[in-house]
Parts: C-alpha cells; sequence; structure tokens
C-alpha cells in the first residue's frame, strides 16, 4: 500500500503564544521529532504562519505554502492531499505531538486492512491521532472546509478501524501547560 503523510504545521499557535513547533523537547524541536517518526513515509510539510522561522528546519522536505492558513486545518489538508492523488492512503499528522513514534505511526499503518475507510489510534477507548484515511474518503477529506480535520467525517463511520496505542497518540501542545506536560513526560521516561 503507497501512503503518503500530510503534515500539518500552518497554524498560528495562538493558545501557545507563537510558534510551538521550534519549542525544544528533549533537545530538538518538536517539529523534527515529528518528522522523525515519519522517517520511511513520503511525505508533505505545509505551513504558513511560521513559513520563514520553519524553512531553516526543512531543508530536506517537500513543503506547500499555505496562504489560506487562518481559515483552517481544512484548507491545509486539502493542499496536501493533492500531492498524494495517486497514494492509497495518507496519515494525517499534526505536528504538535512530540511523543509520537516511528513505532506507533507503523502501528497504525500495520493496523489497516480491506474493509477500513479509515484507521484511528485510540488509548483507553478515546481516539487520538495521526489518523491513516483511505482513498475512499479522499473526495469527502477534499470538502471539509473551516477548522477541522478528518474528525468531521469519521464521525459514525461503521467502517473506521481503530488500533490501541499508548498515551501518546492523546497528547499534543496547545499551551505552554502542554509544554511543560510534556517535558516532565520526556524527563521521567529519561530516568
Amino acid at each position: 500500500m503507497k501512503i503518503g503523510a500530510i503534515v500539518l504545521a500552518a497554524g498560528e499557535g495562538r493558545r501557545f503564544g507563537g510558534n510551538k513547533l521550534l519549542a525544544k523537547v528533549g533537545d530538538e524541536p518538536v517539529i523534527l521529532r515529528v518528522l522523525k517518526a515519519l522517517s520511511g513515509f513520503d511525505r508533505v510539510v505545509i505551513v504558513g504562519a511560521y513559513v520563514n522561522e520553519l524553512m531553516p528546519y526543512l531543508s530536506n522536505e517537500v513543503i506547500i505554502y499555505n496562504p489560506y492558513y487562518r481559515d483552517g486545518m481544512s484548507t491545509s489538508i486539502r493542499l496536501g492531499l493533492r500531492f498524494f492523488q495517486d497514494y492509497d492512503a495518507v496519515l494525517i499528522v499534526l505536528t504538535d505531538m512530540p511523543l509520537i513514534t516511528n513505532e506507533v505511526v507503523s502501528r497504525i499503518v500495520s493496523a489497516y486492512h480491506d474493509g477500513c475507510s479509515a484507521v484511528v489510534p485510540t488509548h483507553n477507548g478515546i481516539r487520538g491521532n495521526p489518523v491513516l484515511i483511505h482513498r475512499v474518503l479522499f473526495p469527502e477529506l477534499t470538502r471539509l472546509s473551516g477548522d477541522v480535520g478528518a474528525r468531521e467525517i469519521l464521525r459514525g463511520r461503521v467502517d473506521v478501524c481503530t488500533v490501541e496505542c499508548g498515551p501518546e497518540v492523546l497528547i499534543d501542545i496547545d499551551t505552554v501547560n502542554d509544554l511543560t506536560k510534556v517535558l516532565n513526560i520526556v524527563n521521567t521516561n529519561r530516568q
């Protein structure tokens, strides 16, 4: 199965108060940790608000600038999807989830089987990210609008498969307090 990754890095980080993707977690910017988790996958990074700040970290990446980033996440998903029209599926990856690993991503991909329109990681029954979307749902992804992601088209579908993962599929950085919690987790795991 040919899978591409749409890496969403266009947001303004308003609740964080700035560019959270360059915050250091484990001596590495958040965005680089997320890209490392996607090693081995074709990917495109959708940038917007902080394009100039992020560019030095993305020299080996395919980058698409989203001039409509203020109109919400759906605009970035639609741009990224254009890049992967001939793929079997896409991973929609939030770049503010620095605890995601290549093993977690591989677990999500491995959970796919015929009959799944998508694979959603869960932890204790709560849905998380990143999400694998089969091409059967590409037309619905292109119709998304506003600040919504794939969750909108997956709600209520019986053909969505799930795979149990660790808490990292639920942990993102929206605020400075979230970053502190992530740093505490990383520091605890190092000991």
